[in-house]
């Protein structure tokens, strides 16, 4: 099973909400229900929907939009775009993109998975500009 882990979720006007996020390492992109969103202000909607393909023969997945979120875990923030769908049955995905780009490890131990996040946006090497 595929890690959830509680996550906190900011737009760029601080509106936030806790929500549950899948860890996916299979998914390239982050995606985030409509429904799940705390503010759609921000949210950049396309004119047209965009289609993925999915496991499932003859089944289409649709963007519709996209957002810059802040996102938090045990105090460690990192920022992404997020892409917007109505059609997701779980609230969030995070995306290899993210993961990779923020050193966020999913962590097993004993049993226990644990999600840690290696880079904070607030650190002095990702703040300063040499």
């Amino acid at each position: 099973m595929k890690p959830v882990q509680k996550i906190t979720i900011a737009t760029k006007d601080k509106k936030s909400r806790t929500l549950e996020a899948l860890f996916d390492s299979g998914s390239f992109y982050n995606i985030i229900r409509k429904d799940s969103l705390p503010e759609t202000r921000f949210a950049n909607y396309y004119d047209e929907p965009c289609e993925f393909g999915t496991a499932a023969i003859d089944k289409k997945f649709q963007i519709i939009g996209e957002v810059s979120l802040i996102m938090e875990i045990d105090n460690r923030r990192f920022d992404d775009i997020v892409l917007i769908s109505e059609q997701l049955s779980l609230e969030m995905i995070i995306g290899a993109k993210t993961m990779q780009g923020w050193d966020i490890s999913i962590v097993n131990e004993n049993g226990h998975t644990k999600i840690k996040v290696g880079r904070d946006m607030r650190d002095p090497d990702i703040t300063t500009i040499v």
